[in-house]
């Protein structure tokens, strides 16, 4: 688990540095400027013949000048490219520009408007360091900086982007205009929202952090996990552990003609430890249902779900998935609304149900337990009547909205998936485009309702984005190709693999 920060949380950083730790800000910038020189040589230490440089003339230039000068004391030969002014340095920006002269490193100046000049700087290139923008852009881009970082896209060497690949928004990763595509990006203190999302990742590269010397936890809520933090939240089981104390799921689902939906919402139950699952299905689609499942039980919903229905179908379960193929009729509204408003256990409300609460957001007032929605951008678009387009344009926002509107656990699916609850959000950093495949959202609410029988809801929706996610990067042999049922099937792999539990033939 690391950190992570939106722009304004990392001034903040550095505010509370200087003001309450007395750090000076030069010592910072100097911090920051010896990380990247650091991850630079480590990465890039077979291209670094001959370095440049592009930096403006704000803080983010004075990374650029302080690694300009470590190289330089490492025996290279590095050019620095001021774009810009001399005479509007800024801050610790002007002191480190000005040291590179006094020691002899090859030094350019150029206005935004002189491309030649950049583009004459940048020929023969072995490696770019891009420092022209920081965190702080907060607009598009215009035409002279713009033409300055294509010509570092068409230099032909490897770039790496100082705290953030410029051009980039540090909150939400859109691209303002035209960035970098950086090999490596250096962020400093901590990670940033917009090298987690995409077009940001895209433009990222590796990101490493530089430590600046100073704390940083306490500044931000909101953090990125990989498979390597399910130890936090899922242990391996007593061996007198058995079918019982291991859980009961209740997977509500399965309409005529969708009913494999629910089987795979069943399986994922199973593949993630759950002990016990039954489906409860509609009248009309339990035939159906029986020729399909070994394992999995079967039970036929009434044809009344009132209260007293409800409850004694969760009497002995634990939690409940309710949504996948449940149908968009009246039928599978009515069934919505009754488990939602009456499930005393956990309820991961997905799919044909998440469609039913968007049409009555009010049906989440009052609900009698816990509820864990997992809306992709067009559903999560549904619950906060706006486009899925301006769902993934600010997907943090989005995700921290409906976690306030619903009062409840969101998933909000897609690269990068983001788990939000009142004051606390994270992200997913595993994944694969092969996930993009009809089902596995079956197989992710299957996942986190068996997670739900023993975590908290926030917990469980965490630990199951991150098994769903890293079981379709073991399942997956590309990009394409994937199949729901293979992303169900190697979920006991991730979790032996992450549990330092013994793995099986």
């Amino acid at each position: 688990m690391q950190p992570l920060f939106t722009r304004e949380e990392s001034r903040e950083v550095d505010r509370r540095a200087v003001r309450d730790l007395g750090v000076s800000s030069l010592m910072l910038m100097e911090n920051a400027g010896r990380g990247a020189t650091d991850a630079i040589v480590d990465r890039f230490g077979d291209r670094l013949e001959r370095v440049v440089l592009v930096g403006g003339p704000g803080q983010n230039g004075g990374d650029a000048w302080v690694v300009a000068r470590r190289l330089t004391l490492l025996g290279f030969m590095p050019h620095a490219v001021l774009v810009g002014d001399p005479e509007r340095l800024r801050g610790d920006a002007a002191p480190n520009w000005a040291l590179l002269e006094s020691i002899g490193v090859r030094t350019s100046v150029a206005s935004p408007e002189e491309t030649t000049t950049v583009g004459t700087a940048l020929e023969g290139a072995t490696l770019v360091v891009d420092g022209l923008f920081g965190t702080g852009l907060d607009r598009p881009v215009r035409e002279g900086h713009a033409a300055v970082i294509e010509a570092m896209n068409d230099a032909g060497a490897p770039i790496v982007s100082l705290d953030l690949p410029s051009g980039l928004d540090a909150n939400t990763g859109a691209v303002l205009g035209v960035a970098p595509h950086a090999a490596m990006t250096v962020t400093f203190a901590g990670l940033k929202r917009g090298l987690h999302q995409y077009p940001g990742v895209g433009h990222a590269g590796e990101v490493r952090v530089a430590d600046i010397g100073v704390p940083v936890s306490t500044v931000t809520n909101a953090a990125v996990y990989d498979a390597g933090d399910l130890s936090r939240f899922i242990s391996p089981r007593a061996g007198d552990d058995h079918k019982g104390t291991n859980g009961h799921l209740l997977v509500v689902g399965g309409s005529p003609g969708k009913t494999g939906a629910a089987v795979l919402a069943g399986r994922a139950g199973f593949r993630a430890g759950a002990g016990l699952v039954t489906i409860a299905a509609r009248p009309d689609a339990r035939a159906a249902l029986e020729e399909k499942v070994i394992e999995l039980m079967t039970v036929g919903l009434p044809n009344t779900v009132d209260r007293s229905a409800v409850e004694a179908l969760c009497e002995g379960k634990r939690a409940v998935v309710l949504g996948p193929g449940l149908g968009l009729d009246e039928t599978g509204a009515r069934l919505t609304q009754a488990f939602v408003a009456h499930a005393p256990i956990p309820v991961v409300v997905d799919a044909d149900a998440i469609t039913h609460v968007a049409a009555d957001r009010a049906a989440l007032e009052g609900v009698a337990g816990p509820r864990i929605l997992t809306p992709h951008p067009g559903e999560a678009g549904r619950l906060l009547d706006v486009s899925s387009s301006e769902i993934q344009a600010d997907r943090y926002a989005a995700a921290t909205e409906l976690a306030a509107v619903t009062a409840q656990t969101v998933i909000l699916k897609g690269a990068r998936s983001l788990v939000a609850h009142l004051d606390r959000l994270a992200v997913c950093a595993e994944g694969t485009p092969a996930l993009g495949a009809a089902g596995t959202g079956d197989v992710l609410s299957g996942i986190t309702g068996a997670l739900a029988l023993t975590l908290d809801p926030f917990d469980a929706a965490l630990a199951a984005t991150l098994v769903h996610a890293a079981a379709g990067e073991t399942a997956a042999a590309g990009d394409r190709g994937l199949l729901a049922s293979d992303v169900a099937d190697a979920v006991p792999a991730v979790l032996a693999a992450h549990l330092s539990l013994p793995t099986t033939a």
